[in-house]
This record gives structure tokens, sequence and C-alpha cells, in this order.
């Protein structure tokens, strides 16, 4: 009988048993104790003491080392997309009319949570540590899914609506996140320098103008509903002027 292979992904902090409040602190030692020692000076026994729990309750919630690590860049993933859903949240009875005012609006949450000096930290972490040990690539998969799952939705709805003209939501969320993400982190050194209010404010003012000018529906500006033309495929406009 073949057997079935477990990506590292697929065991990801699973714990087996134990306090889910417990697994958290754990975690948040982790960090703390990955950033300050690095990946390969960091040990099980000092991430224990930080966590006032014994070696072996670490071990049971994560089996080793790089699984700890990798449920620590989940952990912190989870933290990031809640922090933009609590924007999200304040920002909804205030949605405005107009989809470039709520785009600047997302696009500025984006930012403050993607540049989070913490994410930005661990992020540099595992840069340097991936190809001394290429399974943690498996850290620098993907966004935050949340996120991602988020603006999608607000994409499909404006779609809905005639304004814009998106047929895959989800690779535009990317696409959105991508382009503050990138700007970001080139800025900032990978995070090393602040970035400016001033600054801030326009990588997403040109992240929303590359944005719209990418995937607004056809006919008119940007600032109305429109009717979209059917049959055609909105991604052959993508370099339209």
């Amino acid at each position: 009988m073949p057997t079935q292979t477990v990506s590292p992904r697929a065991t990801v902090g699973r714990s087996k048993g134990g306090d889910p409040a417990k697994h958290r602190i754990i975690l948040d030692a982790a960090i703390l104790v990955f950033l300050r020692e690095g990946y390969e000076r960091a040990s099980v026994d000092v991430i224990a003491e930080a966590a006032g729990v014994a070696k072996q309750t670490v071990y049971n919630h994560f089996g080793d080392k790089e699984r700890l690590f990798l449920a620590a860049i989940d952990h912190e993933r989870t933290r990031i997309a809640g922090k933009f859903a609590a924007g999200e949240q304040a920002a909804a009875a205030a949605k405005p009319a107009d989809p470039g005012a709520e785009l600047l609006g997302i696009a500025r949450r984006v930012m403050v949570a993607l540049l989070d000096e913490r994410t930005t930290a661990l992020r540099r972490l595992v840069i340097s540590q991936v190809s001394h040990q290429p399974s943690l690539r498996a850290a620098l998969d993907d966004e935050p899914a949340p996120l991602v799952r988020s603006l999608a939705d607000t994409f499909r709805a404006r779609t809905a609506r005639g304004e814009l003209w998106i047929n895959d939501p989800a690779t535009a969320a990317r696409h959105f996140i991508a382009l503050i993400m990138q700007q970001g982190t080139a800025r900032t050194r990978y995070g090393t320098q602040r970035l400016g209010a001033e600054e801030q404010e326009t990588i997403c003012r040109q992240t929303v103008g590359l944005f719209l000018r990418a995937y607004r529906a056809p006919g008119r500006p940007i600032g109305g509903p429109v009717q979209a033309s059917r049959g055609a495929n909105p991604l052959t406009r993508v370099n339209r002027r």
C-alpha cells in the first residue's frame, strides 16, 4: 500500500492536546526568542523558559523546533489578519460609495498590517535562514488568507455592481496586496527603517491608481457604477491607458 506524504504546512502547530491558551503563550514566547536569538541559536529550552512551561510541553504541542517556528509564523499571520479585520470592522459603518475611496482606505489598512514591526522582523529572519534550511520556505508562502478573502469579497461586490471588472477576485486581491507589500518592503529596506506617513500615503494612492487602471469597469470614470460589456475578458484590459 502506498504511503501518504504530509506536507510540513499540513502539520504546523498541530497540538497533541493541552490548553489552547498555553499553546498561544508558547507561540508568543517563541516569536520573541527567535527574533532575539535567531533561528539557529534559539533553543527549545529557552523558549520553554520564556513561556513558563516545561520543555516537554513545547514538544507535546509542536513536535520539534522547525514545526514550532512554522507555527509561530502562522500565528503571526493570524495576528496580522486580525489587525486588518479590526480596521475593516471599524470602517464598515462609513463605507464610501466611491470604490476608489474605499480602496484607498483598504490600502492604508493593508499598509499598517503588512508593515507591522514584528512581522517584518520575522520576514527578515526567514529570508536569512531559508538558504541554509530550505524546509523553512513554507514560512514564506502566501499572504494572510483572511486578508485575501476580505479583499476578494470587496472586489466581488464592486464587480457585481458594475464598478469594477474582475473575473478572479482572489488573484486581484493578491495583486493589490503585492503592490503595497513590495513597495513598502523596498522603501523600508525590509523593515529596517521607518516609512513616514507621507510616503505611506503615496504608496497607497499609487497602488489604488494602478489597480483601478487595470480593473475598473469600462465606459466611464471609476466614480460611478457602469454596466460592463458581456462576453469580454476584463484581464485583457490590464495595460489600458
